[in-house]
């Protein structure tokens, strides 16, 4: 019995780390892309957006997190891609402009979540 609570406390554990959520790769790394994440349908009022970046990018791009029009989070993208954002976020809906300056290849995943 002890055995199973501790594999029912490790599952929550690992099931609570990370984000869930939804993913958008980016179709052709080598081209621009702008990208519209929008709520899950039948969520409540939006107050944070989290988003995680990875892949491999084979030369240089830069990915920007857009707020009222503005630049708001930018990452610089080359080799390994690895990042975080996260905060408050009141809107259904982000706007992320990928801009390659020398991509050859690669792959580049977003794994995203708003909270309500």
């Amino acid at each position: 019995m002890k055995k199973l609570i501790t594999c029912f406390a490790m599952v929550a554990l690992v099931a609570g780390c990370g984000i869930g959520g939804r993913t958008h790769d980016v179709a052709d790394v080598k081209k621009p892309e702008t990208i519209l994440l929008q709520k899950s349908a039948g969520q409540g009022v939006i107050y944070s957006l989290s988003v995680i970046g990875s892949g491999e990018i084979h030369g240089n791009a830069e990915i920007i997190l857009i707020l009222n029009g503005g630049h708001y989070k930018t990452e610089k993208l080359s080799g390994k891609v690895e990042f975080r954002w996260g905060g408050d976020w009141y809107s259904d809906q982000a706007e992320i402009r990928y801009t390659p300056t020398s991509v050859t290849g690669g792959r580049l995943r977003l794994k995203y979540e708003f909270g309500d």
